[in-house]
């Protein structure tokens, strides 16, 4: 069953479907966020502990946590130029 194929699937996809395919995904997460209720987040911490983790919060966090998101992005983009 070739249709399963990544390789068979990759050249069957235009870049249209792929920008269609994305923007769908995006659009839908914009509107599930709209649409949930996420008013149960503000009393995960209470305020002292916010406070404590904010200031201990320091250059190295941010270095990690863009490093995070740097990977997720490569990976994301690693995916996309598979099809294109």
């Amino acid at each position: 069953m070739k249709i399963f194929l990544l390789i068979e699937f990759a050249k069957d996809i235009t870049k249209i479907d792929l920008i269609g395919i994305i923007f769908g995904h995006i659009i839908f997460g914009i509107a599930l966020t709209q649409l949930l209720d996420w008013s149960w987040l503000k009393n995960l911490m209470n305020e002292e502990d916010k406070e404590k983790m904010l200031k201990g919060y320091n250059w190295k966090d941010l270095i990690v946590d863009i490093s995070i998101i740097s990977v997720v992005l490569g990976i994301l983009f690693l995916i996309i130029s598979a099809f294109i």
